[in-house]
């Protein structure tokens, strides 16, 4: 609710749009908290052009060959969305970005220890807004209709609700 998924999109975005300059393949990637390989293997192969009935049908390793064959000639951005775990990535076929490939990963996570344990090199702490921006992020996202021109209680359960989730006004 503090808008991790929200800024890695808009990252996303921005890089579709400056694909041509920057990376071959920009890959999103959403990671369930019941973390399996097959799903993330799904999603890359899907992007990369390798998903299909035969494809499917592989094993994790010959699949992680798979993409590893075609991640490792390409300047790629893989964008993984809502780690719970560390992920393997030489399991998924994904090569470690270095300084010849110049490939990025990029991941969500509400865990310190993830960000650890995945050996990132740079962190950034999402922080709650402040009141104000919360306040007003909130009404934004109600509607000025809903807020002024509904029934006479709704204001004040809005300005209950938005009390409730301080500085999370996506939650």
């Amino acid at each position: 609710g503090i808008g991790k998924t929200t800024l890695l999109k808009q990252i996303y975005n921005k890089l579709l749009l400056d694909l041509q300059n920057t990376f071959g393949v920009v890959i999103w990637v959403s990671v369930s908290k019941d973390l399996r390989l097959e799903k993330i293997q799904e999603q890359i192969g899907i992007k990369i052009g390798l998903f299909d009935k035969a494809w499917k049908k592989k094993s994790l390793k010959d699949k992680a060959s798979d993409i590893f064959k075609i991640l490792k000639e390409k300047k790629f951005a893989l964008l993984m969305d809502g780690l719970w775990e560390r992920v393997d990535l030489t399991k998924v076929g994904v090569p470690l970005p270095d300084s010849k490939n110049l490939s990025k990963i990029v991941f969500t996570t509400r865990s310190l220890e993830i960000c650890g344990l995945m050996e990132a090199d740079m962190q950034f702490k999402v922080k709650c807004l402040a009141a104000e921006e919360a306040w007003k992020l909130f009404q934004t996202l109600i509607g000025y209709e809903t807020l002024h021109e509904g029934h006479p209680e709704v204001l004040g359960l809005v300005m209950d609700i938005s009390k409730e989730c301080y500085g999370l006004p996506l939650a």
